[in-house]
Formats: C-alpha cells, sequence, structure tokens
C-alpha cells in the first residue's frame, strides 16, 4: 500500500521512481509508524484515514515556520478530515503526541466572538525532531484549480498544470540540508510544501493585503527551478531591495520626506550591504529590517537607530507613518500587488506572479516586462534595478 523512503545519502538514488501518479508525503519514521498502526481509527476504510493525516499534517507543515504553535481553521479541519468524526482525528493527533490543542494567553481555546482567531495547536518535538521520510501512495484522483474568482486565463492555467520534477527537487533540498545544517524539522516543511503540489491546486487573494497567493507562494527558490509545464521552464525577473524601494514609492506618492542617498541606495540595490557587520550578514540584515522597519517599525532596535543615521528624512517619515492604523506592511504590499498583480507577459503561454517577482515560459517577454516595471516606478521619478534569471 505504502512506499517508504528514508532519506539517507544512499537512497536518494530511489527517489527517481517517483511520477506525477503518485501522492507523495514527507513524514517523520516514527510519526508514520504510529499513525499506520493505530487500529481505532473512527473509519472502516483505514487506508483513507491514514491518508486523511498524513494530509493534514501536510497542511500543518505547511503553517510552521519556526514556532511550534498554528492556528486552524475549523473548516480546514472538516474539509480534510470530511464528515462529523473530524474531533476524533484530533483526539487521535493528541493521543499520539503529535498535536495537541492548547489555549491562547488569555485562557480562551476559541471566542465566538472573534472569527477571526481560530483554534491554537501545539506541535509536539516528537514530530518535529522525527527522522525523515518519504511515504508514497498511489493516487487517486486528478489535481483540480480551486480559487476565489476568476483571474487570468494564463494565470490560472499555469497553477493547475505546471508539474515538478520531484526526484530533481528532493534530491536537492536534501542536499541543501546537509550542506547548510538546517534543522531537520525545516527540511520536512520544505519537502511538505513541495509535495502538496500534489493535492489540488489553488489561487486566492489576501484577506488583508491585495496580494495574490497560489500553490507555488511558499515553494523554496530550490523547488522552485524545478518546475516546468509542458517541455518549458520558467525565466523570472524580481526588483532588487524591493520592499526598501517600495517605501520610496510610498514616500513620494504621499510627498513625504525621503533621503536622496536613500533613494539611490535602494535604485542600486545596496541597501542591506549598508548595515552588515562582522556579527550580522545580509540574511540576519534583511530579518532585523524587515521586523524593526518595513513590516513593523520599532524604534528600540538597534538596526532602527542605525537606519535613522543613514536617511534621517526617510526614518522621520515612518515616525510619522507609525501612527497610521494600517500597517506600513499592508501599504507596501498592497503597492506591490497594484504593480505585479498587472503585468502580463504578451508572449509567453504560461506565466505566474510571485511577489515582486514574475515567472514566465517565453524569453521574449524580458525586455517588455522589464519596459512594464520600469513605468510603472517611473510616475514617481524612481528607477529599478532587476535580477532576470533566463534558464
Amino acid at each position: 500500500m505504502y512506499e517508504i523512503i528514508t532519506l539517507t545519502h544512499d537512497n536518494i538514488a530511489l527517489i527517481k521512481t517517483i511520477e506525477n501518479k503518485h501522492n507523495i508525503f514527507v513524514c517523520g519514521a516514527n510519526t508514520f509508524n504510529a499513525i499506520y498502526n493505530y487500529d481505532r481509527y473512527p473509519l472502516k476504510n483505514k487506508k483513507l484515514a491514514i491518508k486523511n493525516m498524513l494530509i493534514f499534517l501536510q497542511y500543518v507543515d505547511t503553517l510552521l515556520n519556526d514556532k511550534t504553535t498554528v492556528a486552524i481553521s475549523a473548516n480546514k479541519i472538516r474539509e480534510i478530515f470530511t464528515g462529523a468524526k473530524y474531533r476524533a482525528y484530533i483526539d487521535i493527533l493528541a493521543e499520539l503526541d503529535i498535536i495537541t490543542r492548547v489555549p491562547y494567553g488569555d485562557g480562551k481555546f476559541y471566542d465566538y466572538r472573534n472569527t477571526k482567531r481560530y483554534c491554537q495547536y501545539r506541535i509536539h518535538n516528537k514530530y518535529l525532531l522525527d527522522k525523515v521520510c518519504l511515504v508514497i501512495a498511489p493516487k487517486d484522483k486528478p489535481t483540480k484549480l480551486i480559487t476565489d474568482k476568476k483571474y487570468p486565463a494564463k494565470f490560472e492555467k499555469t497553477i493547475r498544470y505546471t508539474t515538478c520534477n520531484y526526484s530533481e527537487a528532493i534530491k536537492d533540498e536534501v542536499y541543501n540540508y546537509v550542506l547548510t545544517g538546517m534543522p531537520e524539522n525545516k527540511l520536512r516543511i520544505r519537502l511538505s510544501r513541495l509535495l502538496a503540489l500534489n493535492n489540488d491546486r489553488y489561487i486566492k487573494q489576501g484577506g488583508k493585503v491585495d496580494r495574490v497567493y497560489h500553490s507555488f507562494s511558499t515553494l523554496s527558490k530550490i523547488s522552485r527551478k524545478h518546475l516546468h509545464i509542458g517541455n518549458k521552464v520558467f525565466h523570472d525577473i524580481d526588483i532588487k531591495n524591493c520592499q526598501p524601494l517600495l517605501l520610496c514609492y510610498l514616500l513620494r506618492k504621499l510627498n513625504m520626506g525621503v533621503d536622496c542617498n536613500y533613494i539611490h541606495d535602494c535604485e542600486t540595490g545596496n541597501v542591506y550591504e549598508r548595515f552588515i557587520t562582522m556579527e550580522r550578514d545580509r540574511d540576519n540584515v534583511k530579518v532585523e529590517l524587515y521586523s524593526a522597519i518595513y513590516f513593523d517599525f520599532k524604534a528600540k532596535k538597534a538596526i532602527a537607530n542605525e537606519f535613522e543615521i543613514l536617511y534621517p528624512l526617510t526614518y522621520q517619515s515612518l515616525q510619522i507613518l507609525d501612527g497610521d492604523p494600517v500597517t506600513l506592511a499592508s501599504k507596501l504590499q498592497n503597492i506591490e500587488a497594484s504593480i505585479f498583480n498587472e503585468l502580463k507577459p504578451k508572449k509567453s503561454k504560461f506565466y505566474f506572479t510571485l511577489f515582486d517577482a514574475i515567472y514566465f515560459t517565453d524569453s521574449a517577454d524580458i525586455q517588455d516586462l522589464v519596459g512594464q516595471l520600469k513605468e510603472r516606478f517611473a510616475v514617481h521619478g524612481i528607477t529599478p534595478k532587476f535580477s532576470i534569471n533566463c534558464q
């Protein structure tokens, strides 16, 4: 019924047998054994019950980052564990010491007055630290596309019909895991997001912002490079230092103060480099700037003080914007969406946007797409710098 492949160096070659006709899950070896050997499921069809459990854990992995708790909508739980017995599955997960529902800081598990505060679940170390393996089962239904509204036909076809070279993607993810020394939990999350492509695909607009999210939104760069449709691979264009540059766009649009050297650093793609130190590399800089400047203004953070020294006019504008009930993150993401959501490659039969990037199948579109992006920023006298990847 199931083929289990542990992701050891010797077993990686076995992944070549994986094809699109399989359902593939990533799961800890001990976790899968516990699920497989459990004999009190609420369904007589144990095969389906096991699959429901694997699909749910895969979904949980797509929500996880660095935290060990996730909020999950009751509707989503009912959707995965079909029927009225969905609560029994949650009890089983708790019994197996995998996931347990836990209260919020105020002692409540949920709040009828706040429909957006879903129940919160803690993921146990028994699951998080389990040795990762692949679970392979026959695929029992074709993939369909679920959308919240109508999107451009090319975009919808791309999200629905794009396939992935799973064997190469998995191997590259595992090699990256070995080379970087990332935690096993992070490898499982990355693989779960990749293998979720075997399920129904989706496109939806964000609830609080105009960003468009879809089945490729959470894929790592390593997994994303193995996407293809027909015999075509994807080329991509993104804007360097895009969020810092969008702040220039916003401040110019609002006629607010912005330093000339800040605009120059954004246009040349050098904002992050201004904050690199012996103790702080580029990745750390991005995390700190996003958490203290672009997505959440925190004046007491050390990097915010450095930002004020480098860009005093821009910092002063940020202080004013901080009093607005609409967050800076929302403003920047909505500007980003207004720019990228409207991009349409003329010659590519397939494309998708990914926040501040666009992926497309015909390299002849590069010049036109760059032109479209330049026009959108030129309205406020800004010249972006691009990163172009043509495979």
